[in-house]
């Protein structure tokens, strides 16, 4: 499938298509914003080159719609300010950013069928609005990229929930905006349609190379897509990395709890061992990543279930009993119950609740975090027992 009007000649002539490609560079300056005497967002910084894929992630209230919503021009920041492309947009309002924005909802019209939902934002200003042709092709040309063609005249009760939220992607395309916001675009989706949408978005994105920024709560939805992640807590950015980095090398102690199934258990720092830290926990000792821990302290280590493996009863690192396993398709997440703590394993194979075992883990293993480092609520129940 090509390109969005992808006429080759026109790209390497420098046409304003080729130009878009360049453009959507975001940079967020020292924003605030309060309501009353709550803080939603604490002077959050960040730069977004053009054209990446980046998701805000964090629990409910952590300011990431807020957030989203002031680069949109749908809240007006206290503090700070919000640039694209160098141009300073912060009184702007929200007609006049080069953004459109897809709603967790779809906002679509429902008195208009597909094509003319898609062809709205650029039928709105008669000075502006193309010749009947051109929007004919362009609708044409967003409802190929979003896999829509030969549905331009169903309404959208008509539509499943992934056709109608592709529509409405294909709505905030048409104008080629130098960036598209997502608030949440997956949320209201079941699984496996989230799943279809998910590639559906990754495919968009790579043809059209517009700057894609995306608020989610779903952490699977945010490391599975972008390319940057950025964590939100209390206000304030806790992490900005690639989703490797920030599954595998979580920056603090809430990013460790927030991000990815695991465990945690409480420890000292007692040594080195080639410049990791050596940690006791109960008398098992590890070396561990160092995560900013300093010698003789309390430390909280983070075990991912790729970490641990299930071992014969009387063997392994410590004894427990299965609590619960659970099938996943490719794994059975099973939990056991062991005297350092409840402890999350990725299996190939059942293990029946009740039965005693071994848990292992190799010599190295683990994050070790300062006990000072933050807390933050488990993850939700899918994603602490590893589905999606």
């Amino acid at each position: 499938m090509g390109r969005v009007h992808d006429h080759e000649a026109e790209m390497r002539s420098g046409s304003p298509e080729a130009d878009a490609r360049e453009q959507g560079a975001l940079s967020v300056r020292g924003v605030s914003k309060r309501f009353g005497a709550v803080t939603a967002v604490d002077e959050v910084s960040l730069e977004l080159p053009a054209g990446v894929f980046f998701s805000l992630l964090g629990p409910s209230g952590c300011g990431k719609t807020t957030l989203l919503r002031m680069i949109a021009g749908l809240e007006q920041p206290d503090g700070g300010s919000i640039l694209v492309d160098g141009q300073d947009i912060t009184s702007q309002p929200p007609e006049r950013r080069p953004f459109n924005m897809v709603f967790q909802r779809y906002a679509l019209f429902p008195h208009l069928n597909v094509f003319d939902n898609v062809a709205f934002g650029l039928t709105t200003e008669r000075s502006s609005r193309p010749p009947k042709g051109e929007v004919t092709r362009r609708v044409a040309d967003m409802l190929r990229l979003v896999g829509l063609e030969g549905l331009e005249q169903r309404m959208p009760t008509q539509l499943s929930g992934g056709q109608a939220q592709r529509v409405s992607v294909a709505r905030a395309l048409i104008r080629q905006p130098r960036a598209l916001l997502l608030d949440e675009p997956m949320a209201a989706l079941d699984r496996n349609v989230r799943h279809q949408v998910r590639e559906e978005l990754l495919r968009i994105h790579a043809e059209t190379g517009t700057t894609f920024l995306m608020v989610t709560h779903d952490q699977d939805e945010a490391l599975s897509i972008s390319q940057l992640v950025g964590l939100m807590n209390e206000g304030k950015l806790e992490q900005v990395a690639d989703p490797e980095t920030m599954y595998h090398r979580p920056a603090t102690l809430f990013a460790a709890r927030f991000v990815g199934a695991g465990c945690f258990v409480s420890g000292r720092v007692v040594g080195r061992t080639d410049g990791a830290p050596e940690v006791d926990v109960q008398g098992i000792r590890f070396a561990a990543a160092d995560a900013g821990v300093a010698g003789g302290e309390e430390a909280q280590v983070l075990l991912r279930p790729q970490d641990l493996k299930l071992a014969d009863p009387g063997s392994g690192r410590v004894q427990g009993s299965v609590e619960t396993c659970t099938f996943f398709g490719a794994y059975y997440a099973i939990t056991v119950r062991t005297p350092i703590a409840l402890l999350r394993l990725h299996e190939p194979r059942a293990a029946h609740p009740g039965a005693s075992v071994g848990v292992d883990w190799p010599a190295t293993a683990g994050i070790a975090y300062p006990t000072s480092g933050g807390t933050a609520e488990p993850a939700a129940e899918d994603n602490v027992l590893g589905g999606e």
